[in-house]
């Protein structure tokens, strides 16, 4: 269905989008506490805490793909079915797109202190991350016996270690245009009412 910014369809849409930042910031927060755990003592070893460890990235990497699926639909301004290639694209120009922003505001004495040094930012999206930020989404998300040993799919330990720089890049992006603090006020209908059941 197409719509227009700032029709009823378009507010809808932007709540949903905030909300599923929130939902990725709650499973990244979850993930930083439960790090906190395995470092505080060096002799954990609860399988428990490695599955809930697990849990709280994939559920971060499955809100942070969703949320980015989102933005690209309301800039198409159409809620129908975007194949996936052209996400795999997109994510990758937006990586993209990101580490060229951080080198112009380096370069240009207007980046933050607390950036990392330029030589962090030089390099380029990798050609896979797209496909494979999609494909660890629906490992994570649907019953698949590769969740557990990877077979033709990239792994979540392997995408962690290949891809965790440029995650990072896209969320803190997402949390730097779509602060929940300007949407405090903001009526999300049905995700806020449900706690008045509960």
């Amino acid at each position: 269905m197409k719509f227009q910014i700032g029709d009823e369809i378009d507010q809808n849409h932007v709540r949903v989008i905030v909300h599923e930042l929130s939902r990725c910031q709650l499973a990244f927060d979850q993930l930083i506490r439960l790090r906190e755990i395995k470092y505080s003592n060096k002799l954990v070893t609860d399988r428990k805490l490695d599955l809930m460890t697990y849990n709280a990235y994939s559920l971060f990497i499955q809100h942070l793909y969703e949320y980015f699926k989102g933005c690209v639909t309301r800039a198409r301004k159409e809620t129908g079915n975007i194949q996936p290639e052209i996400i795999d694209g997109l994510v990758n120009n937006e990586v993209n797109k990101i580490l060229r922003n951080w080198r112009t505001a380096i370069d240009n004495n207007y980046a933050p202190k607390w950036a990392n040094a330029r030589s962090y930012y030089e390099d380029t999206c990798p050609v896979n991350f797209g496909s494979d930020f999609r494909n660890i989404r629906n490992n994570v998300a649907h019953v698949d016996y590769r969740r557990v040993k990877g077979g033709n799919r990239i792994t979540l330990t392997e995408f962690y270690k290949n891809y965790h720089k440029y995650i990072i890049l896209l969320f803190d992006n997402g949390r730097e245009f779509w602060d929940m603090q300007e949407y405090e006020d903001l009526d999300f209908g049905d995700i806020t009412d449900f706690n008045k059941l509960t």
